[in-house]
């Protein structure tokens, strides 16, 4: 109450607290004080700001899917919609390519499950095991933790590593995050697979080039 009392004298609310239900009569002033008075001027001018283009109006007619908008935060990111995230460009159809890029995305596909469960880890330096998340996957393909409510500027894609270095495959996936295009390593089991995404993942969280 003390350290309190120049705002209380200011709201006028200042005054000998002996009850409990006098505590909450103050605090019951100070709120209102708070919400309908400070706040009165700035929420008004927001409503204002809000009118000019019709959103104002746009919110309370949508109000449950503006809700989402403005206070749900970002989706809850899955394997589901992960998966989905993604346009697969694919080799024509009867290609040796193609044969490969269908394997590759079966194991991309369970890969992404496993990460999902919590099964896909990469022991490390010292013994100690990190475990790749959905999060990891989206940062190293696209630079960002989460998917942005209006959704990505560029369509995120899939495509390939098929150009190898001196006749062998390039085994971890790479990236461009200004493009949001994910490499996927061809030519592999689905053990190897495993392994090099997840040690891609982890040891290049930032710029998708393992």
């Amino acid at each position: 109450m003390l350290e309190a009392s120049n705002s209380l004298h200011m709201l006028g609310a200042l005054c000998k607290v002996s009850t409990l239900e006098e505590r909450q009569d103050l605090v019951n002033a100070a709120l209102k004080y708070y919400l309908e008075g400070r706040m009165e001027m700035p929420l008004k001018q927001l409503k204002e700001g809000l009118e000019t283009l019709g959103v104002l109006n746009a919110i309370k007619e949508h109000s449950s899917i503006m809700e989402e908008l403005f206070c749900g935060g970002p989706p809850t990111l899955s394997a589901a919609s992960l998966l989905d995230l993604f346009t697969i460009h694919y080799s024509p159809r009867g290609t040796n390519r193609r044969a490969l890029e269908e394997v590759a995305v079966g194991h991309w596909r369970d890969w992404i499950i496993e990460v999902e469960d919590g099964d896909a880890a990469v022991e490390v330096d010292g013994g100690d095991t990190i475990k790749v998340t959905l999060e990891n996957v989206l940062v190293f393909a696209s630079g960002a933790s989460a998917v942005p409510v209006f959704g990505f500027k560029e369509n995120p894609n899939i495509t390939f590593l098929h150009e190898n270095i001196n006749g062998n495959w390039r085994m971890f996936p790479e990236a461009n995050t200004c493009t949001i295009t994910l490499k996927l390593p061809i030519g592999q089991e689905y053990e190897e697979f495993c392994h090099f995404m997840t040690s891609g993942v982890i040891q290049s969280p930032t710029f998708g080039v393992a």
